[in-house]
């Protein structure tokens, strides 16, 4: 038992996946990096940064592209992987040794972790990182001159007070047009303040030209020239609020149903972010239990059926998941269910693989 566990066969098998899933990450992250420059290129020309600015937006948008392409690799590379054990006829050899095929699935778990701990890395601590300082090269950017004016209002919750902003600084240190509006726990509107812009200076935020309508007293204030705000609101959260599409960890999200953070999504999104975070790393153990049935591949029974069952129910597992975590952010599913059910249903469902294929050995 101990040998195969630690032995030479475990590092071979674990190596053969690690070394497969890393290979079709990279082409997966490859391919998805040469479709995402197809848009940006000309945008990133356009504002005169050359090669050197398209080589600086690589490096940035990768941790993005890679985590959109590792639960795919994990399942493509465990596919490969037992299919190579299939070709060369590996399994035969551990059948007749007597060695059952949950055994091989358990020697191949420390792999599955890393991959589970390489998802969770990226996606709470890599690609938040990358994304604020995407965020911020971007807003630096000079704008071509035909661009036309982006006039949408910013709009956001922090510290209980709804608030919109005109324009937001490229450093995110000072906000143009500020619309302040505070309600009571009902809901009911309490006051409004305008304010020409809002400066964020020795971690206070201070509004230029305020004036307060108090709507319970009926009375609106003269313009006050110097207004200390007090909101939970950081120059780095107005760079991720203002980006095209912010991402929103599960870290962040906590942050946000705390109030340590403002948010512009309803709670129930930031609730299915946080369970996503625990979530999704169990990917990596449901493809490779979905890749099971690859190892009877390429006999004379099987043939290529299991392969395109493997590969069907992985991109089944796929597409589930995002529409339940899709209706788990819009609030008609509840976050765990949003969250656990394609896991838990497609882990299920390769778990009966692996017995069925163990049954029949």
């Amino acid at each position: 038992m101990s040998a195969m566990l630690f032995g030479p066969l475990p590092r071979y098998l674990r190596r053969l996946l690690g070394m497969r899933v890393l290979a079709v990450l990279l082409s997966l992250g490859g391919l998805l990096q040469i479709l995402d420059l197809l848009d940006a290129t000309t945008e990133i020309m356009a504002r005169g940064q050359g090669l050197g600015g398209v080589g600086h937006y690589i490096s940035l948008r990768a941790p993005t592209l890679l985590l959109q392409a590792l639960p795919l690799a994990a399942l493509i590379g465990a596919v490969f992987t037992f299919t190579t054990l299939a070709k060369q006829h590996e399994v035969i050899a551990l059948r007749a040794a007597g060695i059952p095929f949950r055994r091989v699935v358990l020697v191949l778990l420390p792999t599955v972790v890393i991959i589970a701990a390489a998802q969770w890395l990226l996606a709470e601590v890599v690609v938040p990182q990358s994304q604020r300082a995407l965020t911020a090269w971007w807003a630096a950017l000079p704008s071509p001159k035909d661009e036309p004016a982006d006039a949408e209002l910013l709009w956001f919750k922090s510290s209980g007070a709804v608030i919109g902003v005109d324009r937001a600084r490229p450093d995110g240190r000072q906000l143009d047009g500020v619309r302040i509006f505070r309600r009571d726990a009902e809901g009911h509107l309490l006051s409004r303040t305008l304010a020409s812009s809002a400066i964020y200076a020795n971690r206070q935020w201070t509004l230029s030209q305020a004036v307060t309508t108090d709507f319970k007293a009926a009375k609106t204030s003269p313009p006050v020239p110097q207004l200390p705000l007090d909101i939970a609101l950081r120059p780095s959260d107005v760079q991720r609020l203002s980006a095209a599409e912010p991402y929103v960890s599960g870290g962040l999200a906590a942050a946000v149903l705390t109030g340590a953070n403002p948010g512009i999504k309803t709670p129930a999104f930031y609730r299915t972010r946080v369970q996503k975070a625990y979530a999704d790393p169990v990917m990596a153990l449901v493809m490779l239990l979905l890749a099971t049935p690859v190892a009877v591949a390429l006999t004379r029974v099987a043939k290529g059926g299991p392969t395109l069952v493997a590969l069907g129910t992985g991109l089944l597992f796929l597409l589930v998941h995002g529409l339940c975590s899709a209706l788990g952010e819009a609030g008609l599913l509840t976050p765990e269910v949003a969250a656990w059910a394609a896991p838990a249903g497609f882990g299920l469902l390769g778990l009966f693989f692996l017995v069925q294929l163990d049954r029949h050995q």
